[in-house]
């Protein structure tokens, strides 16, 4: 069913378009043509279809690999490790403000 001149004109006052009388009826013509293929669409059978979407939202079969949380042992202690800082103040590392005062 061919969509009327006037939805047409309706949809490009929305979009905030002017078009001229042969725009309008080539427009017309072609979301027409675009509206028949959603009717095609419409036709086709999707009953064996899972509407839910895939865990994750992906088809891939792909899954994240995530390294173990785990706490290791340091190599030095919490001593040297300040004592290599440039600057400590009670027992933390000292950095420069982020936040002007």
């Amino acid at each position: 069913m061919p969509l009327p001149k006037d939805q047409v004109e309706w949809v490009a006052r929305l979009a905030y378009i002017e078009l001229t009388k042969a725009e309008t009826s080539k427009y017309a013509e072609e979301l027409s043509a675009v509206l028949g293929y959603v009717d095609e669409l419409r036709e086709v059978d999707t009953s064996t279809v899972d509407g839910n979407p895939p865990a994750g939202g992906q088809i891939t079969g792909l899954s994240n690999v995530l390294a173990a949380d785990a706490v290791s042992p340091s190599e030095i202690t919490r001593e040297e490790f300040l004592e290599r800082a440039p600057a400590s103040e009670k027992g933390y590392i000292k950095v420069k403000s982020v936040f002007k005062k």
